[in-house]
């Protein structure tokens, strides 16, 4: 643990500030995710971040293709479909029955639900302090799934959460596994190949032009843009980067600066922040510190 410490302490100003950029950035995803709802449906919002991203990637696939073999193209199709695809939607359905911060706050599960794929399914080797923290995260979700006053507080749609999480998780031993030598960009470019141009086609066939006729269209339209660009590429592409600066154990961190990010933007926006509802982000946090401590 001394060790850990003094490495991280050791890590260059740079990649602090590109850890605390980046955690920043999908902090506000939530928040923006919420303010595209203002005007355009939970599908449109999807869609749209979707098309988006395929369109912003593909100049950088363009003359790459063979450079993906059939068995990675089958695998980017996954990638496309439950790291991207899938929690799109989920994410943007949930929001339209629960508030931006808990969102964030439920994010905060990925870590948890990875090792736990990694455990499961893809071999990976555990000791018991990173099996009690898998349970400590789990009863901190829960805690903020059903909230003050038993089963009466249960929220359904917080279940959307967990699933895109969980589709979040699947894909990162997924990508790890069979895509490791392949360059970040060139997986992300893929991978919304698969999804992007469908999307849009489907946009298309919606009421999409004509909300544009509301007048905070083009407020809505913007933070969507943002959540596309800025959060759903760039922000990724940053993240390789700072692996690569600071390490996998540095980077992980931005594990606990999300959810805060979330919560501040929340109470901005006026959202009710309750005790319960931090304790909750706490317990999970606590469990992704011990599922990420290193065997001594």
């Amino acid at each position: 643990m001394r060790n850990m410490f003094l490495c991280q302490m050791q890590t260059p100003l740079r990649s602090w500030l590109l850890l605390v950029l980046i955690g920043a950035i999908w902090g506000s995803s939530f928040i923006l995710m919420k303010k595209g709802l203002m005007v355009f449906s939970d599908v449109q919002i999807a869609t749209m971040r979707m098309g988006m991203a395929w369109l912003v990637t593909l100049p950088f696939l363009l003359g790459r293709f063979k450079e993906i073999s059939k068995k990675e193209w089958l695998i980017l199709l996954s990638v496309g479909l439950l790291g991207n695809g899938l929690p799109a939607f989920l994410f943007a359905t949930a929001q339209t029955k629960i508030d931006s911060s808990l969102a964030g706050m439920l994010n905060s599960l990925v870590p948890l639900l990875t090792m736990t794929f990694g455990l499961l399914l893809f071999g990976l080797r555990t000791w018991l302090l990173q099996v009690i923290g898998l349970v400590i995260g789990f009863v901190g979700a829960i805690m903020l799934i059903v909230m003050p006053g038993g089963i009466s507080g249960f929220q359904p749609a917080a279940l959307l959460v967990v699933l895109a999480s969980t589709c979040y998780a699947f894909n990162l031993n997924v990508v790890r596994r069979y895509l490791s030598k392949m360059p970040s960009m060139l997986i992300t470019a893929g991978s919304f190949l698969w999804v992007g141009p469908f999307c849009l086609i489907y946009l298309f066939t919606t009421d999409f032009t004509s909300r544009f006729e509301h007048e905070a269209a083009l407020q809505s339209f913007g933070a969507i843009v943002i959540l596309a660009v800025v959060g759903t590429t760039i922000a990724v592409l940053m993240f390789n980067k700072l692996i690569q600066s600071g390490g996998a154990v540095f980077a992980s961190m931005v594990t606990y600066i999300v959810p805060i990010v979330a919560i501040i933007w929340g109470v901005l926006d006026g959202e009710s922040i309750s005790v319960w509802s931090i304790l909750g982000v706490f317990v999970i946090l606590a469990g992704v510190y011990l599922v990420n401590k290193p065997a001594s």
